[in-house]
């Protein structure tokens, strides 16, 4: 698979069942101006270009957010 473009690479986690349900237990979270960092779709990512037949284990999922002081 060739990804030249976002849309490449947004439909890449589209079909992956393990990262939409990650995605969907961190939209549980209700969590302000989060996001979900750069090491879980580069796996996925570094995988697919290198043609791995297996995925590589997903031993973290970063997540941030921003929560300004009140």
């Amino acid at each position: 698979m060739k990804m030249k473009n976002e849309k490449a690479i947004i439909q890449l986690i589209q079909e992956d069942s393990q990262m939409v349900d990650i995605l969907g237990t961190v939209r549980t979270l209700k969590l302000p101006d989060c996001w979900v960092c750069a090491g879980f779709v580069r796996s996925k990512i570094w995988d697919v270009l290198h043609e791995f037949p297996k995925r590589t284990k997903i031993a973290d999922v970063d997540v941030i957010y921003f929560e300004p002081f009140s």
